[in-house]
């Protein structure tokens, strides 16, 4: 057998080899952090052209997304600055915790901090309303790329009371922000799409303007592609005529539908006379969604019960997770841990405070003073075409 015969085999071997080589590049650098990623764009063309790409950032995302050990970050509006704390380190008990400012966008005109109230993150995009008292200009921005996308303004804006709500639709691959109004001179419900870049109204979900008549949970949390808020009904159960937590209600994005879902056990109306009253506040652990119960007593103070949907929809599967008797919480819960110790925000004055509370044994640990927060994972989505785009440069 000739040498050129020969030679054939052993070329066709090394293009194998070649090709098997750079998957395995692709794949290595799909498990790297997002701000690894941002920094090797300047290896050469070949890996920033790679990490640019759409299918690139899907895949990235999705590592992320499945990856039980990724670490999350807590998004802080101080009034001053935007800042970011690792989440690991805050349920550290002995560790004092420290913070990075995050560069804010310079915005044009300019906007101070304090007026930016935090709707909610999804796949590292933050959704943030500019003009907290204007006429609602929304932003959607990622902390760790620094792109942003100042959106169009809807056609109708309520003053108060409304409702609001940011996550992503795996259907259609597209992220998607809900405005809704229950004032009963101005009744609607608002859709935009990234995709499209505009905004649609929603017809036939008027049952649902009793959605946070409460006003204690504006922002839906978002749970399996699905936006929630506490359902507040009337109460005509004594002379003074009121509102009290009754169910859950969710929106879901790819049906653009609302369900609900019922509370662990039935609540009872507040009771006006005695001034008491029970607040219900909707959150999430683990992917799973959670109920806190705030039962607030003038002579006994304030309780804190903590629920866990383990299997999302199905009501027998709430399970309650922490008990916090009167007298030791003062403010709302924010996460639970896995040891069992919550983390809630604490209001006792100005400003708010982000606490540790270890319910067996009664402790607590101030971490420090916040106004807004929201937890969020770093990664390569740009905010320009949701994840179908990549980081710019």
């Amino acid at each position: 057998m000739s040498d050129g015969l020969c030679s054939r085999p052993k070329q066709q071997l090394v293009v194998s080899e070649s090709l098997d080589l750079e998957g395995v590049i692709d794949e290595i650098l799909s498990l790297l952090p997002a701000k690894s990623l941002l920094r090797f764009r300047c290896v050469c063309k070949a890996w920033q052209a790679l990490i640019s790409d759409p299918y690139f950032i899907r895949e990235h995302l999705s590592c992320i997304n499945t990856n039980i050990s990724t670490s999350y970050s807590l998004l802080i509006n101080d009034e001053e600055c935007f800042r970011s704390a690792e989440c690991e380190a805050i349920l550290e008990p002995d560790n004092p915790l420290s913070t990075r400012r995050l560069d804010f966008p310079v915005l044009d005109p300019p906007i101070d901090v304090s007026e930016i109230d935090i709707i909610g993150s999804c796949n590292g995009l933050i959704c943030l309303l500019l003009d907290f008292d204007c006429k609602g200009c929304f932003m959607l921005w990622n902390p760790c790329t620094g792109e942003y996308h100042v959106l169009p303004k809807p056609p109708f804006y309520p003053s108060y009371p409304r409702f609001c709500g940011f996550g992503y639709d795996s259907t259609t691959d597209d992220y998607k922000l809900l405005l809704g109004s229950y004032y009963s001179a101005n009744e609607f419900v608002l859709v935009f799409t990234l995709k499209t870049g505009s905004w649609r109204k929603l017809e036939g979900v008027n049952s649902y303007f009793g959605v946070d008549t409460m006003g204690y949970c504006k922002k839906g949390c978002l749970v399996n592609e699905a936006l929630h808020w506490v359902l507040a009904e009337l109460d005509k159960s004594d002379d003074d005529v009121g509102y009290f937590a009754s169910k859950i209600v969710s929106f879901d994005l790819a049906e653009e539908t609302f369900h609900e879902i019922p509370f662990p056990y039935p609540p009872n109306p507040v009771n006006r006379r005695e001034w008491s009253e029970l607040i219900a506040a909707v959150g999430i652990l683990d992917n799973c969604l959670t109920l806190g119960f705030q039962s607030i007593d003038a002579l006994a103070g304030r309780s804190l019960n903590m629920w866990v949907m383990k299997d999302y929809g199905v009501k027998e599967s709430w399970t309650e997770v922490v008990n916090i008797p009167s007298g030791v919480i003062e403010g709302g819960y924010k996460c639970i841990s896995q040891n069992g110790e919550a983390l809630f925000r604490l209001k006792n004055r100005h400003p708010w405070g982000l606490v540790m509370c270890n319910p067996m044994e009664k402790t607590f640990k101030i971490l420090f003073g916040l106004d807004d927060t929201a937890t969020y994972v770093e990664s390569l989505v740009s905010p320009l075409m949701g994840s179908t785009n990549g980081a710019s440069l």
